[in-house]
């Protein structure tokens, strides 16, 4: 039985609060304020992207993707066709876009293959955060970490993109994975919302607060993950 609390407000209005705590601000994070204004040196800007690669592609390519073993077969099929997605489009491969990017940052090929095959601690510990609520939790959790960090990433990526582009030098074509990811921001966003909706809004007040905890889990585990690159 779940323990009987007190909600403090609405699911809404409480995942809203959380939001615009300064911990869990992605793209204000002094690291990547650093890339979006071209003051990270070099070195570690690639050190950075070869840190994330394997938490966003490689072997993270699919950490989202664990909800779907959660959720409605009706939200189950949308995400099936996102993924599906993933695979025939080729803007949308993540394994190739990230590591064109990542040559373009400097990365040999030997770094590339060595940072998809022996992700770093923190790597894997991001992966294994999501993955972990979207599988053995309930989908409030997941629905949560879609909500505190996914919504985010294309902004993220669009960032990053810009920075590379004109700080650094990239070239535009070595980006067009990110830009890809970037253009998707208003549709994961109103997936995003959709998934709050159906999932979280209705829940009891104690599955809200542990789905809250799981967000934060994740952002924690996101932020030791940049901070340690």
């Amino acid at each position: 039985m779940s323990p009987d609390i007190q909600a403090s407000g609405t699911p809404r209005a409480l995942l809203e609060n959380d939001a615009r705590q300064p911990e869990n601000d992605l793209l204000g994070h002094p690291v990547w304020k650093s890339v979006f204004d071209g003051t990270m040196p070099r070195p570690r800007l690639k050190r950075l992207l070869l840190g994330i690669a394997p938490a966003v592609a490689g072997p993270g390519r699919y950490a989202f993707a664990a909800k779907v073993s959660q959720i409605g077969a009706a939200d189950g099929k949308d995400l099936f066709l996102a993924l599906y997605d993933s695979l025939k489009v080729p803007e949308a491969n993540a394994d190739d876009g990230w590591r064109e990017l990542l040559a373009a940052a400097g990365a040999s090929t030997r770094e590339i293959a060595d940072a998809f095959a022996h992700p770093s601690a923190e790597a894997a510990d991001f992966v294994e955060v999501v993955k972990m609520h979207g599988l053995r939790s309930s989908p409030v959790e997941a629905s949560v970490i879609a909500w505190m960090l996914e919504r985010h990433l294309p902004r993220l990526w669009a960032g990053l993109a810009d920075a590379l582009e004109k700080k650094y030098g990239v070239p535009a074509k070595a980006c067009a994975y990110l830009r890809y990811q970037a253009a998707a921001a208003k549709k994961v966003e109103k997936w995003v919302d959709h998934l709050v909706e159906s999932y979280v809004v209705p829940a009891s007040p104690y599955k809200v607060f542990e789905g809250r905890r799981a967000g934060r889990e994740a952002v924690w585990a996101w932020t030791v993950l940049i901070e340690s690159a």
